[in-house]
């Protein structure tokens, strides 16, 4: 009865270290990173129409209000991160270190 307890604690222990790299994605089969969704919604159009959408998108990203909205866009998500911040900093102040290791922006992304 002991071995039997033995083989199976250790069955289970291998099978748990085991379990990361057999449940691990393969990087080409997965579906999510940059750009997925927007992947998954173009597959079903042909390459002319992706192109057509990939010119007419450049051509609206040059416009004055489009560009403004977007300016618009930015600082309003930067002020919602600032806030979400603070408030969570409130609930539990413990959490800072913990925020601090996290990336802090665009300007943290590109240095």
């Amino acid at each position: 009865m002991k071995t039997y307890s033995l083989v199976a604690v250790a069955t289970v222990c291998l099978a748990l270290q085991l379990s990361p790299s057999v449940l691990a994605q393969n990087p080409d089969d997965a579906q999510g990173g940059r750009g997925a969704h927007w992947r998954q919604r173009l597959a079903n159009l042909s390459s002319g129409e992706r192109e057509q959408l990939k010119t007419a998108h450049f051509k609206a990203v040059q416009d004055p209000e489009v560009r403004a909205a977007q300016l618009r866009l930015r600082q309003a998500q930067r002020e919602y991160h600032e806030r979400m911040r603070a408030a969570m900093l409130k609930a539990d102040p413990a959490i800072a270190p913990v925020l601090d290791k996290l990336p802090q922006g665009r300007a943290h992304r590109d240095s």
